[in-house]
């Protein structure tokens, strides 16, 4: 079947019922789109169908989408390409099959358990999903991923069964693919090309998780550089400071991670729940650092245990990532009640076991992935109700609208445009909060609308307890003057297109510098930094 048939059918379908009068002008028009778009794909329509190959494909969905044609538009002429592949018996039809979707644990079984809720894709359905790849010539996925991982190559490489290979090239990156294939933001996913012409994106994500779950990395070896004799510390070991730890030792340095916990992995492992992030996932990833001779010094809080001043005197360079751990306050009436406490604490004790329980009515104010982890957990502990306020629309929401439908699955309620604006008790305890309704105002700095209060909307809940989900800081009291490293007025760190500090042989990257942000962002950091110590290291 050739592509001229295509045509007809197509305009038939995208242009169902126009005027008679206009219908030959019509065919036209579009017999000349596509005929046009398939002669610069390097494809002629006399052809048939069965004959179009991996690089036509691409180049006629990227040249489509160069055109400012409508998203409907574009969907529905892919939607006939693909019915005219899949006549033809070319089996590229199946790049535009719907996303494989996850299984999940039962809903009755999840809300109180902590196993993971997502099970992983199967092999061979990951090896489905990456087949999906159009491998585009420029791809979107990389140019947004901030580490710009190789999707394309990784996708490729997977839809061939060689997972060694795609577990190879995730190391150039970081050393946590399994953690990212559970946590990650997505940038890649938003910029997939898929999303233009109306189709399921590729299930980035998922199928760097499939490559952990069933490569077999012991015969995955590591060759680090030789010793070269130099020394660096690394403050914070969340996943900036794991990534630069991971490329400096693999470049021959002699690495020493100060951790003022005692555990490695920042909110890796302080904070994420077990359902979202296993632990398990984290300690088998980070123990690479271990096999590259990285020394670990936990419990070791710089600027109590030893002063950033000594870590300069003694390493020749140092690297700054400490997380934003520091919770927000509202800055409302109440909020020293007990019973009004903060999420990322929260999070920690039930990590470590020390929270085991939560009873009655549980509100959480915020709408990121912490705020969405803090009620998910809250259910799980046995609250008898879990509700979620937030200020802006439901549109607006920063978590990962996978944590977002999750948490309503579960039975939790989101209420949006409100906020609490006094918290009442009852001899120091909690026992309600008086709230107001929101509407979005003008565009802030930030380009959201900003939210603000409807006068007489005040409104009273009843709450047992509130869980403050909404943002942190990174600490740094910790720097003092005489360490001469200047902050930004925002409190973060002040660093150059290297991230280095005012002071030469000191960097930082992650939270520390950009203030609260993903994960995929602070391992870029890490790598990055890595680069230009090393630079620094070999000028010196």
């Amino acid at each position: 079947m050739n592509i001229h048939i295509f045509v007809f059918r197509l305009v038939l379908e995208v242009f169902i019922l126009p005027p008679v009068s206009s219908l030959a002008n019509i065919l036209l028009e579009d017999f000349k789109l596509v005929k046009e778009i398939f002669r610069e794909a390097g494809f002629d329509v006399d052809q048939d169908a069965s004959k179009i190959n991996d690089r036509v494909l691409e180049a006629f969905v990227r040249l489509l989408v160069e055109r400012e044609e409508s998203k409907e538009k574009r969907k529905k002429i892919i939607q006939a390409l693909r019915d005219l592949l899949k006549e033809s018996g070319n089996d590229l039809y199946h790049k535009f099959d719907p996303r494989i979707p996850m299984e999940t644990v039962p809903l009755d079984e999840r809300k109180s358990s902590f196993r993971e809720v997502r099970k992983g894709y199967k092999l061979e359905e990951g090896i489905r999903e990456a087949q999906r790849c159009l491998t585009c010539r420029d791809p979107r996925c990389v140019e947004a991923c901030p580490i710009h991982f190789g999707v394309p190559a990784a996708l490729k490489l997977l839809a061939q069964g060689r997972l060694e290979q795609a577990y190879r090239l995730s190391l150039t990156y970081y050393p946590c693919l399994g953690i990212m294939g559970r946590i990650c933001v997505r940038f890649c996913e938003y910029a997939c090309i898929m999303n233009e012409i109306g189709f399921d994106p590729l299930a980035i994500r998922y199928t760097h998780r499939v490559i952990t779950d069933y490569v077999d990395k012991s015969k995955v070896k590591l060759s680090p550089k030789p010793p070269i004799g130099k020394k660096v510390a690394i403050v914070g070991s969340g996943p900036a400071g794991v990534n630069a730890a991971y490329h400096l030792a693999l470049l021959g340095y002699s690495v020493t991670i100060y951790e003022a916990a005692n555990r490695i992995g920042g909110m890796l492992k302080l904070s994420i729940p077990e359902f979202r992030l296993p632990s398990n996932i984290v300690d088998e990833e980070l123990n690479i650092l271990k096999d590259l001779n990285v020394k670990i010094e936990l419990g070791k809080q710089v600027g109590r245990d030893i002063s950033l001043l000594d870590l300069v005197k003694e390493y020749d360079a140092v690297f700054i990532s400490v997380g934003a751990h520091k919770p927000k306050k509202m800055g409302v009436p109440g909020e020293d009640l007990q019973g009004v406490i903060q999420a990322l604490p929260f999070l920690y004790k039930v990590k470590i076991g020390e929270v085991k329980k939560v009873d009655g009515r549980v509100w959480v104010i915020g709408g990121g992935d912490v705020a969405m982890d803090a009620a998910r957990t809250a259910l799980r502990l046995g609250a008898s109700q879990v509700k979620i306020m937030y200020r802006r629309s439901r549109a607006e929401m920063p978590a990962d609208p996978e944590q977002v439908e999750d948490a309503e699955k579960e039975g939790i309620e989101i209420i949006i445009l409100a906020t609490p604006i006094e918290f009442i008790g009852e001899g120091n305890i909690l026992k309600k909060m008086k709230c107001v309704r929101m509407r979005l105002g003008e565009p802030g700095p930030d380009g959201r609308r900003k939210p603000e209060p409807i006068p007489g909307s005040e409104f009273i809940e009843e709450a047992d307890m509130v869980i403050l989900a909404i943002g942190q800081d990174p600490d740094l009291s910790f720097i003092k003057p005489e360490d001469g490293i200047e902050l930004t007025k925002w409190g973060t760190i002040k660093v150059d297109e290297n991230l280095m500090t005012s002071r030469p042989g000191v960097f930082a990257g992650g939270d520390a510098v950009r203030g609260p942000a993903t994960a995929i962002e602070a391992f870029a950091d890490g790598k990055r930094a890595a680069e230009s110590i090393h630079r620094y290291l070999q000028s010196t």
